[in-house]
C-alpha cells in the first residue's frame, strides 16, 4: 500500500479531514480521532505505536528536519506545500509538520487505582491552559491518573498544546456525573478531598496524606459543587496570607499534587 501522498491543494480530501478534526469538537469524538502539530508533541506520540494515523510535513519542515524522516517510515505521510502548512496551522508560527492520532481506549477504573495511588479529579475545569497546564504537573511529578467530570475537552487543540506531550502520558479517565465518579473511587476505597477556600477545611499543611487518596478541584469560578463538597470524606484548604481570595486552578492543583506526592 503506497504511503506517502504529494498534496497540492487545500481541497484534497486528508486537508479538509484534518481541519475538520482541528476544529469540530463532535468529529473527534465521532471518529476518535484527534490533530497534534508541532516537532516535540509528534516526536512524543512516536512512543507510542499505532497511536499515529498521518502526518503532513512541508515542504521547509522535509529541508529543515531531514533527520526525522527515517522515524516515519511506517506512517502515512503527506507532503504538503508551506502554504497548505499555513491552513492547516492552530498556531502563529508553525514548524510545518501535523499529525492525526487516535484516542486512547479508556481502561476500567479498577485497572488505574492502587491502594497507595495519589490523584487529582477536576470537576467543571473550563480553561483549556489550565487543564493543559495541570496534566503537564501530574506528569511532572508522577501522580498516578487524573479523573474528570464536566470538564473541558482533553482532546481539543488548545489543550493539547497547552498540555504537550504530558496529554498523551498522563491516564485520564472521564466520567459525566460526577457524583457518580465520587462513588466509583470510593467503591475502591480512595479516600476523598474536597479542595475549598474556607476556614472549616483541614490546612493542607496539617493533612497527612495516606493510602490511596484523590482530590477533587473545582471550576475556575465556582469552585466544587456543594453536593460533591458535602459527599467527600474530607475538605482541605490552601492556607493564604496574603490578599487574594483564591489561587488560580492550575496552581492550586500544582500545591496539592506536590503534596500528594511528597507524602507517597
Amino acid at each position: 500500500m503506497q504511503k506517502n501522498f504529494q498534496i497540492t491543494s487545500k481541497d484534497n480530501l486528508a486537508v479538509k479531514h484534518y481541519r475538520k478534526l482541528r476544529d469540530n469538537k463532535k468529529a473527534r469524538r465521532t471518529e476518535q480521532l484527534f490533530v497534534i502539530e508541532g516537532l516535540r508533541i509528534v516526536k512524543d506520540a512516536l512512543q507510542y505505536p499505532f497511536l499515529i494515523q498521518q502526518i503532513f510535513l512541508t515542504e521547509t519542515f522535509c529541508h529543515k528536519y531531514q533527520d526525522i524522516l527515517q522515524q516515519l517510515q511506517e506512517i502515512q505521510i503527506f507532503y504538503i506545500p508551506d502554504y497548505i502548512g499555513d491552513y492547516l496551522t492552530d498556531t502563529e508560527h508553525t514548524q510545518g509538520i501535523f499529525a492525526i492520532c487516535k484516542m486512547q481506549k479508556q481502561k476500567p477504573i479498577s485497572e488505574l487505582l492502587q491502594s497507595n495511588g495519589r490523584y487529582l479529579v477536576l470537576c467543571n475545569l473550563q480553561d483549556t491552559g489550565n487543564m493543559g497546564m495541570i496534566l503537564r504537573t501530574c506528569d511532572a511529578l508522577g501522580i498516578d491518573a487524573v479523573f474528570t467530570s464536566c470538564c473541558c475537552e482533553l482532546y481539543s487543540p488548545k489543550t493539547i498544546r497547552s498540555a504537550m506531550g504530558s496529554a498523551l502520558r498522563v491516564s485520564v479517565w472521564d466520567e459525566a456525573n460526577p457524583m457518580h465518579l465520587l462513588e466509583l473511587l470510593q467503591e475502591q476505597h480512595i479516600y476523598n478531598y474536597a479542595s475549598v477556600p474556607a476556614k472549616q477545611a483541614v490546612a493542607l499543611t496539617d493533612c497527612h496524606f495516606q493510602n490511596g487518596c484523590a482530590v477533587w478541584i473545582g471550576n475556575e469560578g465556582n469552585g466544587l459543587p456543594e453536593e460533591i463538597i458535602s459527599a467527600c470524606d474530607n475538605k482541605i484548604t490552601i492556607p493564604m496570607r496574603g490578599g487574594a481570595e483564591s489561587f488560580n486552578a492550575a496552581m492550586a492543583a500544582g500545591i496539592l499534587a506536590w503534596e500528594l506526592m511528597k507524602t507517597k
